[in-house]
């Protein structure tokens, strides 16, 4: 990806989508315009704060919680929720961003989806980096759902969200997982 190393530096903000802070003041009670506007820059104004905590946590160390396996997690979460948070005609500035430094940094466990209502975002999973290897990949889910009650366990790859696997048994799922880990 020849664009990251232009994208990575966090700390750089030049060319984020940017506009006027959101005035409850501007609201008309008979204009949708005027609600859409002050939504709009309610998000930009999220999302550009989230971008620039995860510049001050690359930086300095800031915001890193003890549940964070490492820095770049924690980095990676507050790139996710800008992300998120911005407007749709904003979000390609913010997905650039995150992407790159994913990719600088190889990090895996997360991907990106859309919600049951159309909502898009972002799913962290166990973070991990790609020195890591395929360790803490899978794991096993056992549905409640009774239609599958023949195969009612189930392996999730935490990369991708999708089901690779299914069995009958909890500890056929676990040794699917210790083998599949084990070759990579």
């Amino acid at each position: 990806m020849a664009t990251a190393t232009a994208v990575i530096n966090l700390a750089d903000l030049a060319g984020m989508p940017d506009g006027p802070l959101p005035d409850r003041g501007a609201i008309n009670d008979w204009s949708l315009k005027s609600f859409d506007d002050y939504f709009l820059a309610t998000a930009r104004h999220k999302a550009r704060a989230l971008a620039q905590a995860a510049a001050e946590c690359e930086a300095t160390g800031v915001g890193v919680r003890e549940w964070h396996s490492c820095r770049e997690a924690a980095v990676l979460g507050l790139l996710a929720a800008a992300e998120v948070s911005a407007p749709t005609q904003d979000r390609a500035w913010h997905a650039a961003r995150l992407d790159a430094y994913a990719e600088l940094h190889g990090l895996r466990g997360w991907y990106r989806t859309t919600g049951i209502h159309g909502k898009h975002s972002i799913q962290r999973n166990f973070i991990r980096k790609r020195e890591d290897g395929d360790r803490g990949r899978h794991y096993v889910h056992k549905s409640a759902n009774y239609d599958y009650r023949t195969t009612p366990y189930w392996v999730i790859d935490r990369d991708t969200g999708r089901t690779v696997y299914r069995s009958f048994s909890g500890r056929i799922a676990q040794q699917w997982i210790d083998e599949r880990e084990a070759r990579h």
